[in-house]
């Protein structure tokens, strides 16, 4: 097991994750972080799942604290392909 002390987050190679999918199971959660194309595949237990959910709902409500509130509005983009074009 890694020691999370020892890791120099900022020296760790990164992907851009644009979304996540996932299922679960009694025994298990899977999901995947999506990057573009790539999907990084990961299953756990329900309770390192709990354990990464309360990690991140911290890191969520402190980020908020400093920047403020992150709208989760999906945003209105128009089509480039309108009704009005076809003929």
């Amino acid at each position: 097991m890694i020691d999370p002390t020892k890791v120099d987050i900022d020296q760790l190679p990164k992907k851009f994750c644009d979304g996540a999918i996932g299922a679960f199971g009694k025994e298990i959660f899977s999901f995947s972080l999506t990057s573009g194309n790539n999907l990084d595949s990961f299953a756990t237990t329900p309770q390192v799942m709990k354990s990464i959910a309360i990690w991140m709902s911290s890191q969520i409500q402190n980020y908020e604290k400093q920047f403020g509130e992150i709208n989760v509005t999906p945003p209105q983009i128009q089509s480039p392909l309108q009704a009005s074009d076809l003929k």
